[in-house]
């Protein structure tokens, strides 16, 4: 039998359980904020939307157009910009009246997403700001209102049905 390499995932070219265990993780990226997505207090519902959301996955126009399937081009909120995940959520001018309703009415208005934002650097980096015993209450609010955002939409899309942002918080 020629000399071959049998377990190339060891440098003493020998199995090991340890040398297995790592070759599962060979090509892994790591998803920015997903260890703090996955410990927020919301249903596995919304979890799972702001996962896709974070991966950049969720069926927007801009989505839609790049795989070369039907789409209007434009945001199902605001009808003003081609709708992008982080344009729908974070800065449409629907969705921002929305969030200044939300955060002014816990009192952290002064955390409102910039019009250019994307949404794990916002959420990211605003999570900080709040003081420790707040922020899972901040996390659960923003998992929330990105699920009520969405789901919003898809009424509009799917269902023609359409609430104002006040109606929506």
């Amino acid at each position: 039998v020629p000399d071959t390499v049998l377990w190339k995932w060891d440098s003493s070219d020998s199995y090991s359980t340890s040398s297995a265990y790592g070759a599962l993780f060979l090509g892994q990226t790591k998803l920015l904020g997903a260890k703090e997505l996955w410990k927020t207090r919301v249903p596995g519902r919304c979890k799972f939307f702001v996962w896709l959301a974070l991966l950049g996955r969720c069926w927007t126009s801009d989505r839609l157009a790049r795989h070369g399937l039907p789409n209007s081009g434009s945001c199902a909120l605001c009808d003003q910009h081609v709708e992008s995940i982080d344009h729908l959520l974070l800065g449409c001018v629907f969705s921002r009246e929305v969030w200044f309703k939300v955060l002014r009415a816990v009192g952290w208005q002064h955390h409102m997403p910039a019009f250019d934002s994307t949404l794990a650097d916002w959420w990211l980096t605003k999570r900080k700001l709040i003081q420790n015993p707040a922020r899972k209450g901040f996390d659960a609010v923003v998992m929330l209102t990105l699920w009520l955002l969405w789901k919003e939409r898809n009424a509009r899309v799917f269902n023609q049905e359409r609430m104002s942002p006040q109606q929506t918080v």
